[in-house]
């Protein structure tokens, strides 16, 4: 078991996978502005199969609160069932799999399946994420 300046292993990694689990659940309550504070103020976030390209990639805590605030406002309801969330070997790194279904304010609805790898900085604030979800889907 390793000891850090922030805690063992065991204990960043716990922490971090709580920070997951509260990701999921505000984002799920479309609460964008309590959202973004687990993330780290020079935060980078890729989605390579985002639809535009402005979406692909992400820098800053400001320009993710802005283009997730937008992307809630779509939604009138969303969920997450199903949701995994897998430690890596590094505690500051985890595999996620999640399934979202939406319901869309112009009254359409939206499911697709996501993979993602969420890296932490030290304080346990997500610093990175990828993206990959099916571009497919409606």
């Amino acid at each position: 078991m390793q000891k850090s300046a922030t805690g063992t292993d065991e204990e960043i990694r716990a922490r971090n996978h709580d920070a997951l689990t509260r990701y999921f659940r505000l984002l799920e309550a479309l609460d964008i502005d309590a959202w973004i504070e687990l993330w780290a103020p020079d935060c980078e976030v890729s989605a390579p199969y985002a639809a535009e390209s402005a979406a692909r990639a992400l820098y800053g805590r400001e320009d993710l609160h802005r283009h997730y605030a937008a992307e809630a406002a779509k939604y009138v309801r969303l969920r997450y069932p199903a949701t995994e969330i897998q430690p890596l070997l590094d505690p500051g790194r985890f595999l996620a799999r999640w399934f979202p279904h939406g319901d869309l304010a112009d009254g359409g609805s939206y499911r697709n399946e996501n993979v993602g790898i969420f890296e932490f900085d030290a304080t346990g604030r997500i610093s990175r994420f990828v993206e990959y979800f099916n571009p497919t889907s409606p």
